[in-house]
């Protein structure tokens, strides 16, 4: 949109003292009709975009993402797989560490030696003590392990919520 008559303003320059509020463009605009209408539609476009309000989201819009998603959970395999990547990632950065840093190599093969040496100490010690628990008290400490197991596959069950039944499997 520019003006056709040689002595108008550029718009940007007229624009620009409109903002401002004063100028030899705005006082060339009252004498001119182009640059009159000019205003005067740029006035009526700023007044329509004015009166333009964005439209508020439904009052319950939340509740019915939050309903959907939880409608359609992700994929196990998507879980999976970002599960999987997430462990690979940090085993990746952990190796790194450990290749790049002597001490931490060292260190870590001392505590590796250190295990193999003292972990047969323990689990031989641990055989013969749940060996002598059991020829000793069998009966109540059969009871106790089925305990402990039922207390935690119940529990578990709790945790997991109401999945599917057999009947819907």
């Amino acid at each position: 949109m520019t003006a056709t008559i040689p002595e108008c303003p550029e718009l940007e320059v007229l624009f620009t003292e409109l903002e401002a509020g004063a100028g030899p463009a705005l006082e060339h605009a009252r004498e001119c009709e182009v640059c009159s209408a000019i205003l005067e539609e740029h006035r009526q476009l700023e007044k329509d975009l004015y009166r333009l309000a964005d439209p508020a989201p439904p009052p319950d819009f939340v509740h019915r993402v939050m309903a959907r998603v939880a409608a359609e959970p992700p994929p196990l395999h998507r879980e999976l797989w970002t599960g999987l990547s997430i462990l690979a990632a940090s085993l990746l950065v952990g190796l790194g560490v450990l290749v790049s840093n002597d001490a931490a190599l060292s260190g870590a093969g001392t505590s590796l030696a250190r295990f193999l040496v003292d972990g047969r100490a323990f689990l031989e010690g641990l055989r013969s003590g749940v060996n002598a628990l059991w020829n000793t008290a069998a009966a109540p400490v059969a009871g106790l392990f089925a305990l402990l197991l039922l207390s935690s596959l119940f529990g578990i069950k709790r945790l997991a919520g109401n999945g599917p039944q057999p009947s819907e499997a």
